[in-house]
């Protein structure tokens, strides 16, 4: 196996040996022990069915988050070694569309400072690197549209054998996914700006597939499994997601062909597929209680909603809460 990095502090040495498509990271101490740390990184991926999200496939076996990881890898920074640049001429460890994955992740980040719940080894927990120069600051809330569309048109694929396409896979306001009223998974994007544009967006994904017990903490989680009664290959459906993802990704980019209000266009599905569209029903604005319905969402991503007294409201995320 070739050594295609290193690196020494005190008595500790790293070292990153390349064995086929695999890197694998070897600690040695003052002794004569070895330790195999739980990193495995599949520089291409040549079956996966997208063009580029996931190509690249970091799967660690557990991580406090997959975010967080992610993130420090794409600025080249260390963590419990350093990893020398395998993209090559940008100084990056990184590149656009790898994903982050692992079996267990020990402070996953959800929405309103919540925590991922996920038990090891059961579900999707990953986050994708993405580089949407091509988007201003005012534009952001549509990779949040492109990548819940993704997540949910993936639930649906895997999901519709089951229903006889007659599964209701909606996407709650802001990053959810919902089964019928139930969450089945969850988004966390964070982005980094530069001027008016975005520079890189680190999209946190979260999806119970083989879960079939969850915290009572918990008001309204189900999975894949529980949905279906089937056992699901995670591979399998990583691949189908990456490759959900990217399609919709891929229509931001212009030119996409698709305009976004078009039929089939990242506005029009998204509505479509928007939990409580057009429905009345109970929410709290800003601790009160009122009945209203949802009408849409604007360009920076609030949420719009009617009372039943015909007045008009455009939310901010924590100004809202479904009942």
């Amino acid at each position: 196996m070739p050594l295609i990095a290193c690196c020494t502090n005190g008595s500790e040495s790293a070292y990153l040996f390349l064995a086929g498509l695999t890197l694998i990271f070897i600690v040695m101490k003052g002794r004569k022990d070895i330790l195999f740390l739980p990193l495995c990184i599949d520089i291409h991926h040549p079956f996966m069915k997208a063009l580029f999200i996931g190509k690249n496939c970091i799967e660690v076996e557990k991580t406090d988050s997959t975010n967080s990881y992610l993130a420090i890898l794409a600025t080249g920074g260390p963590i419990s070694f350093h990893l020398l640049p395998l993209s090559g001429g940008e100084g990056k460890g990184v590149f656009d569309g790898t994903v982050v994955i692992t079996k267990r992740q020990e402070q996953g980040k959800g929405q309103r400072d919540n925590r991922w719940e996920s038990e090891p080894g059961k579900n999707l927990t990953l986050s994708i690197l993405l580089k949407p120069t091509f988007l201003r600051t005012d534009e952001q809330f549509q990779l949040n549209k492109a990548v819940s569309l993704g997540v949910a048109e993936f639930v649906l694929a895997v999901f519709f054998p089951f229903e006889g396409g007659k599964g209701d896979v909606r996407i709650k306001w802001p990053n959810d996914i919902y089964i019928g009223n139930k969450k089945i998974a969850g988004i966390l994007i964070e982005n980094s700006v530069s001027g008016n544009t975005l520079q890189q967006s680190i999209v946190g994904i979260g999806i119970n597939v083989n879960q079939e017990k969850f915290s009572a903490e918990l008001p309204n989680p189900t999975s894949l499994k529980l949905v279906s009664g089937k056992e699901f290959d995670l591979k399998e459906c990583l691949e189908e997601l990456c490759s959900c993802i990217e399609k919709r990704y891929l229509q931001l980019r212009p030119p996409s062909g698709i305009l976004p209000k078009e039929e089939g266009g990242i506005d029009s599905d998204y509505l479509k597929s928007l939990y409580r569209f057009g429905e009345p029903a109970n929410y709290k604005y800003k601790g009160q209680a009122l009945n209203a319905k949802i009408t849409g969402v604007t360009k920076v991503g609030k949420l719009m909603i009617e009372t039943e007294k015909g007045k008009m409201l455009e939310c901010d995320f924590k100004e809202v809460m479904f009942c």
